[in-house]
């Protein structure tokens, strides 16, 4: 066989295993059901920042209300707008992926975030290949002052204290200790204050979280490249 097809193979493969982030018909469908009382936000040439900051903390509160219970959508099924609203349960991967859906309805750039611990392991790829390593799911969505990261699991957005958006490279050097930072509300999570990884587009190491649910990891390629290793 020559390498040609093998690559051409290799290159199917992965695009049948990737990680597909648009928004379908069956969410647009579910989604107006969580934004039920909340705002619509102003568009483009009429929105400023804190328009978007208010949009997405109703967004981010929403969710939460929607899926208070903190027990996750079974490996090897659905985990769309549709599931959680069904369900009213979720973990960080389960909110995290609705979340930016409903960002993506509402024409804001989202980029989904995998944090590993690396207090144990001391590095990222063994935090990477380590089982049951202390990991979570969140959200940077694009706004007018840059990228802010919207936690999953807790009504907390990466708002500096002036209220400024702080990205996940900023909130991994402060773990580092390599910047310091003031917050508007405190740290949510060990898991931000301690030293770790991140990766941009890895939705699950395991792949069972999206189809075809095997052992390939889910991922999306194209927030996949926006990592700087």
């Amino acid at each position: 066989m020559s390498s040609g097809v093998v690559f051409a193979a290799l290159v199917l493969l992965l695009d049948w295993h990737a990680v597909d982030n648009s928004v379908s018909g069956q969410d647009r469908d579910y989604i107006p059901k969580y934004l039920v009382g909340v705002p619509t936000m102003p568009p483009l040439p009429h929105r400023n920042y804190q328009d978007e900051i208010d949009f997405i903390q109703r967004v981010q509160h929403a969710v939460l209300n929607v899926a208070p219970r903190n027990e996750g959508l079974p490996m090897g099924s659905s985990r769309e707008p549709k599931d959680l609203f069904e369900a009213r349960k979720g973990l960080c991967f389960d909110r995290s992926r609705v979340i930016e859906k409903i960002f993506r309805y509402a024409a804001l750039e989202t980029r989904h975030i995998s944090l590993f611990s690396t207090q144990q392991t001391g590095s990222a790829m063994r935090s990477l290949a380590t089982p049951g390593v202390a990991s979570h799911a969140v959200t940077e969505v694009r706004t007018k002052r840059g990228w802010l990261v919207v936690d999953s699991n807790d009504p907390w957005v990466s708002l500096d204290a002036a209220t400024d958006p702080v990205p996940m490279s900023s909130i991994k050097s402060s773990a580092d200790r390599r910047e310091h930072l003031e917050w508007s509300k405190p740290l949510p999570n060990e898991i931000y204050k301690q030293p770790f990884t991140f990766v941009y587009g890895l939705y699950s190491r395991h792949g069972r979280f999206y189809p075809p649910y095997d052992f390939v990891p889910d991922v999306n390629y194209r927030e996949l490249a926006q990592n700087v290793w």
